[in-house]
């Protein structure tokens, strides 16, 4: 009895307004981001309209706080090999500009194959106290029989600013992929090793 009336405390106390305020605007962050770069990316190509594009998604990825989760410094409740205290702060930050280089690259790639795809966003529930999981399904206009794909988005905010921290499709976290490969190239290799398969993926047409 008493570990059912803990569990019930627990829920009732993680659904707070303030909690499900912050859902709310999570899922209205993605939303509004992710029709402003489509509208542009559906533009015709130019210099200016790729550099409104590099303009938007720095406003929607934190890179710094991406970069250390792939780097094992990872949110409370998880359990990872830090190696991103193992870096000098030069090192930490020629990994965050080559994620943010090969993220940036990674996502606008998957933005363009899915133009032609209905993006509904199917609510949001909080991960951590300012985290929050917005859940969106991508459906083919082209190919209606085939099954949606399903994206979550990690949005974490603080001092009232959102941004994403990690990209969940089909169940594959974006960070946690990325944490595997980094931490068996520094297993098996060294840092120079790293830098150069980064670098090579990041800057790669």
């Amino acid at each position: 009895m008493r570990t059912s009336f803990a569990a019930v405390l627990a829920a009732a106390l993680l659904v707070t307004p303030a909690a499900l305020a912050g859902e709310v605007e999570a899922r209205a962050f993605v939303e509004q981001r992710h029709v402003k770069i489509t509208q542009l990316l559906r533009q015709p190509a130019s210099s200016g309209r790729d550099a409104q594009v590099e303009q938007e998604l720095g406003a929607v990825f934190d890179y710094d706080e991406l970069t250390r989760r792939i780097f094992g410094k990872c949110p409370p409740g998880m359990s990872c090999l830090d190696n991103w205290t193992k870096l000098s702060a030069a090192q930490q930050q020629e990994m965050t500009d080559l994620f943010r280089k090969l993220v940036q690259k990674t996502y606008r790639k998957n933005l363009v194959k899915t133009l032609d795809y209905d993006v509904s966003y199917k609510g949001s529930r909080a991960v951590l106290a300012n985290e929050s999981k917005v859940r969106t399904e991508a459906k083919s206009r082209v190919k209606p029989r085939d099954p949606a794909v399903l994206v979550d988005y990690v949005v974490r905010e603080d001092a009232g600013i959102f941004h994403v921290v990690d990209i969940v499709t089909e169940g594959s976290s974006l960070a946690t992929n990325y944490r595997e490969q980094v931490a068996k190239m520094l297993r098996e290799h060294d840092y120079a090793y790293l830098r150069k398969k980064i670098s090579d993926k990041a800057n790669a047409p």
